[in-house]
């Protein structure tokens, strides 16, 4: 008898039809086995001929795999197999004897239609490389040049899937010329490449991502002749995200393998503004982009953004005369007022601003720094500090280093928006700790968002900016990144209403977060960065991270399971305290219009009760309800309590517009029945979760199960409060491994001679 364990519970679709039928498959036996079976409770005959597809999954209902040895046992409940060829039978029998007939016999367009179809398949690939006619199929590719698209194509596909299991070992068949010809042949023409092409493109990349030092030669070869000019081409045919997506990865694949001044040729030759432009307008604009794309396009501007590494790594002393003189940047102390009453002034002047770009970093009068800010009381006395605190700073400079890059951020940010420049260096100076550490920590801040000098790029990451691929030399995207930083740090400070060194942490703590939010935007262009700066404040980051607490206390409380533990503890605490206060709902009493034995709805009212032994329940006239005047009518025992209807099963349900409103209490199987109708809808849920209590039936009411909810979670939060930050892991620890066996000590050696000798001496015996 097999075991149970081993057996999948499938439907079967018959050959050449969509009949179905069930079958118990037993994974003990192997794989001939099966197939021999369910021919025959299908009624084909045994042979070779027949094989087992996968069609259809819970996960992928569209599926079509062949089954082989490999992943039989990975079968399910529930998946669907169909009876078809087996692939040793077409391989045999209807692609290897016609691959090179004549063009026009109809049994090789036969051939090239199933081969088309099997080339993607992992079972096929196998069966080809162990039959090793896959150094047929690619010798047909290399000599055969009657081919047509489709043929290419088939011969193409299954090439990319044996250099993608490492199939293809050495480089004697020499497909790799074949391929770059298909590729130049087709780069300049104006309608879309045949659809062969992007198999062609991922026939290089595989080549070139193969470890086995046999393809160094072919490697080198793929670089040298086929530069960027020859795939970029490619990108401008609109509607082919499959050869967009497998241009731009071949690209990049390249540039990861190239090294030195090689490799900072080809990153330059894509930073040409038509580059990048065709890819913003050909694949950026188009939209509905998937993750690989957008890997891809974070791949791709990570290393358009390595040319800044060089700059960012050679440091410059900032007392080094020779690259630039501080005063070039630093405000001296005794302008600060001249300067303050310059800008003070032309923000007032209104008519004379300018539509330039510099205008685009301004911000409204009521939000500039203004005169009154600067010198007020505190703005002296932290200008009377300034000589002090000045003296260290130099004292400081002395031995501090910034970066080349930072250098041309600022110069940058003073020769393009002066206005600005002029309001950090006031603000630096007042503030502190001074332009320079500033621009400094801005821009490692900058280059750490951007992976500036990550190689190779996060494989994971798809954190692209469309505006990398839309600015101009004119406006480095870098560059006029830092500006509208160093403006939006001086936005912040006064949001954050902080004026002293102690702050600072603080304040690029809240700039870093404000900047990753507009990145997340994805802005097409400098003024939608502009105008996305403006309405990232320091409210709106609050607000985001409180999202964001609220997101991950969600996640902890609902997917965690040592906090599921905890809700199921604190569950059957909170049950009880939820069940005692309806019951002391019901003890309380509460006022009810009185429904008469027709079932009429009268002017009067009942006080119903429990008692205080929760064994009766009471029900009183309504003599005078201002002064509490209350008539016994009669006692009901609680025990005899045997149904509770709700809503429309009420036959007073007509007696109120929300039947969710009405029930009645039903003893001792319709001899007695009180009938109830709520002023509201919590008073209905909490009268009904009491009676369920008291029948002792386990049915609760939304308000209830709410209710008990909130305490559970108040409960979970406190504990987790208490945690004091304590991170919970959402896997349990691994188990404890057995304790060893204890080792058994050596035998004394004359112990073992004196036995050895004693069996030798009865073997004489």
């Amino acid at each position: 008898m097999a075991n149970i364990g081993n057996i999948a519970k499938i439907s079967v679709e018959k050959h050449d039809s969509k009949e179905q039928f069930l079958y118990d498959l037993d994974k003990s036996k192997s794989l001939c086995e099966v197939i021999r079976d369910i021919c025959k409770n299908s009624g084909l005959p045994q042979s070779t001929v027949y094989g087992l597809k996968l069609v259809r999954t819970n996960n992928d209902p569209a599926i079509s795999s062949y089954i082989c040895e490999t992943n039989y046992k990975n079968v399910q409940h529930t998946d669907c197999l169909k009876i078809v060829f087996s692939i040793k039978y077409l391989l045999k029998n209807r692609i290897l004897p016609h691959i090179n007939n004549e063009p026009s016999d109809i049994e090789r367009v036969i051939c090239y239609d199933d081969l088309n179809k099997l080339a993607a398949d992992p079972a096929f690939i196998e069966e080809l490389v162990y039959s090793k006619n896959h150094y047929r199929l690619i010798q047909t590719f290399i000599a055969d040049d009657s081919l047509n698209d489709i043929e290419i194509r088939a011969l193409l596909l299954t090439i990319c899937h044996l250099l993608r299991k490492n199939y293809v070992v050495d480089t004697k068949q020499d497909f790799l010329d074949k391929t770059i010809q298909i590729i130049k042949k087709n780069e300049n023409h104006t309608e879309p490449p045949p659809d062969y092409v992007p198999y062609a493109l991922s026939v290089l990349q595989k080549i070139l991502v193969q470890r086995d030092m046999t393809f160094h030669e072919w490697k080198e070869k793929i670089i040298k002749k086929v530069p960027v000019t020859t795939l970029i081409p490619y990108i401008q045919y609109k509607n082919t995200k499959n050869l967009q997506y497998t241009v731009l990865l071949l690209i990049n694949t390249i540039i990861k393998l190239c090294r030195g001044d090689q490799k900072k040729h080809i990153i330059k030759e894509m930073n040409l503004n038509k580059n990048r432009e065709q890819i913003y307008k050909f694949i950026i604009e188009q939209g509905n982009l998937d993750k690989n794309m957008e890997h891809e396009l974070y791949v791709i501007q990570t290393y358009l953004m390595s040319l800044h590494e060089e700059a960012l790594k050679k440091e410059v002393h900032l007392n080094d005369e020779s690259a630039f003189e501080k005063e070039e940047f630093e405000l001296p102390e005794e302008d600060i007022k001249r300067l303050t009453l310059l800008m003070d002034f032309d923000e007032m002047d209104l008519p004379n601003r300018s539509n330039s770009l510099e205008t685009l970093l301004s911000h409204d009068t009521n939000e500039r720094l203004s005169l009154v800010s600067l010198m007020s009381d505190k703005s002296i006395q932290s200008r009377s500090s300034v000589r002090s605190s000045r003296a260290s700073s130099d004292m400081g400079y002395d031995n501090f280093t910034m970066n080349y890059l930072t250098l041309d951020a600022l110069r940058h940010f003073k020769n393009n928006h002066k206005k600005n420049f002029l309001q950090s260096q006031i603000e630096e100076k007042v503030y502190e700790p001074g332009i320079f550490i500033t621009s400094e920590r801005v821009v490692r801040m900058l280059a750490d968002m951007l992976d500036i000098g990550v190689d190779p790029p996060d494989p994971k990451s798809v954190f692209y900016h469309p505006i990398v691929f839309t600015t101009s030399p004119r406006q480095p995207f870098f560059l006029e990144l830092f500006s509208r930083s160093m403006w939006l740090l001086s936005r912040t400070r006064r949001e954050m209403k902080v004026s002293t060194i102690e702050d600072y942490p603080k304040v690029m703590q809240v700039l870093r977060k404000q900047i990753k939010m507009v990145l997340d935007t994805k802005p097409k262009d400098i003024k939608q960065l502009t105008n996305e700066m403006k309405e990232t404040t320091f409210d709106t980051v609050l607000q985001q991270w409180q999202n964001e607490n609220d997101e991950k206390m969600s996640d902890l409380l609902n997917n965690n399971k040592d906090i599921e533990m905890l809700k199921t503890k604190y569950a059957l605490e909170n049950d009880q305290y939820v069940r005692e206060n309806r019951l002391n709902k019901l003890k309380a009493g509460e006022y009810f219009p009185k429904i008469s034995e027709k079932f009429q709805k009268t002017n009067r009212q009942i006080f119903v009760q429990l008692s205080k032994n929760e064994r009766e329940l009471n029900l009183f006239d309504v003599i005078d309800k201002k002064k509490g005047e209350l008539e016994k009518m009669e006692s009901l025992k609680v025990a005899d309590i045997t149904h509770i209807a709700v809503g429309m099963n009420c036959r007073h349900s007509n007696l109120s517009k929300f039947p969710a409103l009405v029930f009645s209490i039903i003893f001792n199987h319709s001899e007695k029945q009180v009938n109830f109708i709520a002023q509201d809808q919590k008073t209905a849920s909490c009268w009904i979760d009491g009676f369920n209590i008291l029948a002792g039936y386990s049915k609760r009411s939304d308000y209830y199960n709410k209710e008990l909810d909130v305490l559970v979670e108040m409960d979970v939060r406190l504990q987790i409060i208490e945690l004091q930050n304590i991170p919970l892991p959402n896997t349990p620890p691994p188990p404890i491994p057995p304790l060893p066996k204890p080792l058994v000590p050596p035998r004394p050696p004359a112990l073992a001679n004196r036995r050895k000798n004693t069996r030798i001496n009865k073997r004489a015996m």
